[in-house]
């Protein structure tokens, strides 16, 4: 089976490489400044999509109504793109995103449950990271807060707290804010937060947490990572305007982690196609398209 990867980040460039030892034939598209890659096929766009049996795009396929190919000098926009895939597959990320442009089937490898669970505890280690790295204080003893309590929210917090953090949970369920004292966490209501208590923050939430009163609360020595899709949970103008420091952190684990991400994506890719085609057996038992 041949299998186009087109656009994305450095993730995509491992998950290439992951179907290709999975015995795919493999190209890859959109990264302009690449000249080889294994064995792997390095083409355009319009070559990747003739070629190809499926088109495998990035876990975020869309920056505005463009590809998301931050390698790519001229992204195509993403209804041209799917007009020269016709009716091939595509997988891909935010598949409701895609569905109105494509004439075939399309497959969202993102809504997988395995692939939330391991995407989610990508994000947690590489958030982790980013505070060790660029935090100038102990994580040991540190009063951090956690607004939210999802995927991502219990797992960074379970870190954080075995590395010997106090970390308070805001969340709004109760039964949320229940299992995080279980967990041995703190836990507060969002209309409870102290935001002057913490030196460390982490927002999880993709909806405005922290307006502009909440900003100015803050310690003036405050380290905040904002973990939550655009736009993010905090004021990021307010908090400019007063010099504090806060990351807005997308797409982690394409950043820290992109080898694992990429193997989660192959993965969960794998088990898609193997469920749709009752082919247990890996590519060679898969059907041409």
């Amino acid at each position: 089976m041949k299998a186009a990867v087109i656009g994305g980040d450095k993730r995509m460039l491992f998950a290439a490489k992951e179907f290709l030892s999975e015995g795919f034939d493999v190209s890859i598209a959109g990264f302009d400044r690449l000249l080889s890659l294994c064995d792997i096929r390095v083409t355009d766009i319009d070559t990747a999509c003739a070629w190809a049996d499926i088109v495998i795009l990035p876990v975020r396929p869309v920056q505005g109504d463009l590809l998301n190919a931050p390698f790519c000098d001229d992204p195509c926009p993403i209804s041209q793109l799917l007009d020269r895939v016709g009716d091939k597959p595509v997988f891909t990320g935010c598949g409701d995103v895609i569905k109105r442009y494509a004439a075939g089937d399309v497959f969202d490898y993102s809504r997988q449950a395995d692939f939330v669970y391991r995407n989610a505890w990508l994000t947690a280690e590489g958030a982790v990271g980013i505070l060790i790295n660029d935090y100038e204080g102990s994580v040991s003893g540190t009063g951090i807060l956690v607004t939210g309590y999802g995927r991502i929210g219990k797992l960074l917090s379970n870190i954080l707290r075995d590395l010997g953090a106090d970390v308070t949970v805001a969340a709004r369920k109760d039964s949320d804010r229940a299992l995080a004292i279980q967990n041995r966490l703190r836990a507060v209501r969002f209309d409870e937060i102290d935001y002057e208590r913490y030196p460390v923050i982490f927002n999880t939430v993709p909806a405005l947490i922290a307006d502009a009163k909440a900003v100015d609360s803050m310690r003036g020595d405050v380290f905040i990572v904002d973990l939550a899709s655009m736009p993010g949970g905090i004021d990021f103008g307010r908090a400019k305007q007063r010099g504090l420091t806060c990351i807005h952190a997308l797409s982690l684990p394409g950043k820290t982690a992109p080898l694992a991400a990429g193997r989660i994506i192959k993965d969960t890719i794998m088990d898609i196609i193997r469920s749709h085609y009752e082919a247990p057996k890996g590519a060679d038992s898969m059907p041409s398209q």
